[in-house]
């Protein structure tokens, strides 16, 4: 994971880079940002809180406060939008007694890396999910494992609960679906039973986990699992209606043999942020969204020498906005579709970074 270690006082800068050795050495990324003054180790300073918070927030994977709780609550508050995309959000105190797993324990991680922390340096880690705290399977945590999509995303919250409360929510799984063993590598891990979908009409249960591309009639809570989850970056001309861009997406993601309903996060320039039809698109599809400044999509563009257009580079400011932008949301560093031209708008697609089967 790329994450920022962050703190405001002397202790907490010390245990921060004690911390940030010990979590690169799982194969992390780790930046460290330290209060202007209270840096003795230094790492890269800052001066206000909420200034470095609006700077870094969606720059991370994960983001690990050395600092009072309440101050973390007030100062990631604006920047929380949906636990598909927000980053994992852990909390510790100065002195490292308790780690606490405060945003995205499960899709974003926060769980997963509370847990690191606390056989890395000893923090007792405090994980307050109730499917966790009842040792019990998670539909969106095997999701992450097995890099599928939640459909429909809003009985995610149902069905968690349903296993918190110890109903019978069974999972069921497409014997037809390739590469058997590995679903059922991640799910044992789980403790997840897989059961064969043809037996879903014959066993008795309160909610069904659906793995499987087909659409089925049934008559009892359920959800699916759908295929590899899809980031799509999009670039339109000013006044291009939802339904164009629907148009261009759907072709798009046909053209690599997906459905739009794999499309998990959707990402543009900062300048598209009020484009009504692009936002009317967003919304149909009820998926996050993330709209990139031109820093971020240059600093892609360089990275991965993507193709640029002198027309887009003089009128948004950067020469790329598709291709950058699905390889910034989906966190990923290829393309599945590079950028693709169609009726006023440009699509590129990337798959999201996942865990899968790790």
């Amino acid at each position: 994971m790329k994450l920022a270690v962050i703190s405001v006082t002397n202790s907490g800068a010390l245990l921060g880079t004690r911390l940030a050795d010990k979590l690169s050495d799982h194969g992390n990324q780790v930046d460290i940002f330290a209060k202007h003054g209270r840096n003795p180790l230094c790492a890269t300073s800052y001066k206000l809180l909420s200034t470095l918070i609006a700077d870094i927030f969606p720059r991370y994977e994960g983001l690990i406060f050395i600092m009072a709780t309440g101050i973390v609550v007030r100062v990631i508050a604006p920047y929380i939008q949906d636990k598909r995309i927000d980053p994992a959000i852990v909390v510790m105190d100065e002195q490292g007694q308790y780690a606490i797993s405060l945003l995205s324990g499960h899709i974003g991680g926060a769980n997963e890396l509370t847990e690191l922390i606390g056989q890395t340096i000893g923090a007792e880690p405090v994980i307050t999910t109730a499917t966790d705290v009842g040792k019990k399977p998670a539909v969106d945590v095997l999701a992450v494992k097995l890099n599928r999509t939640i459909q429909p995303f809003a009985e995610l919250k149902h069905m968690n609960a349903c296993i918190a409360n110890g109903e019978q929510v069974k999972f069921f799984i497409d014997k037809t679906l390739p590469n058997q063993e590995l679903y059922s590598r991640a799910a044992e891990k789980l403790g997840v039973l897989l059961q064969d979908l043809d037996q879903l009409a014959d066993l008795v249960y309160d909610g069904a986990v659906l793995i499987t591309d087909q659409v089925l009639t049934v008559h009892k809570p359920h959800l699916y699992l759908r295929p590899m989850a899809l980031a799509v970056g999009i670039g339109c001309r000013r006044g291009t209606t939802s339904t164009e861009i629907r148009a261009a997406v759907t072709e798009a993601c046909h053209t690599i043999g997906h459905s739009i309903n794999s499309i998990t996060v959707v990402g543009s320039t900062i300048v598209k942020q009020d484009e009504a039809g692009l936002l009317a698109f967003i919304q149909q599809l009820a998926v996050p969204s993330k709209f990139f400044i031109n820093e971020e999509l240059q600093e892609c563009i360089d990275k991965y020498q993507l193709e640029v257009s002198s027309f887009v580079q003089k009128q948004i400011g950067v020469g790329n906005i598709c291709a950058a932008a699905a390889i910034l949301a989906g966190q990923t560093n290829k393309l599945l579709l590079p950028k693709t031209k169609y009726k006023n708008v440009t699509v590129a697609i990337a798959p999201v970074k996942s865990q899968l089967l790790e």
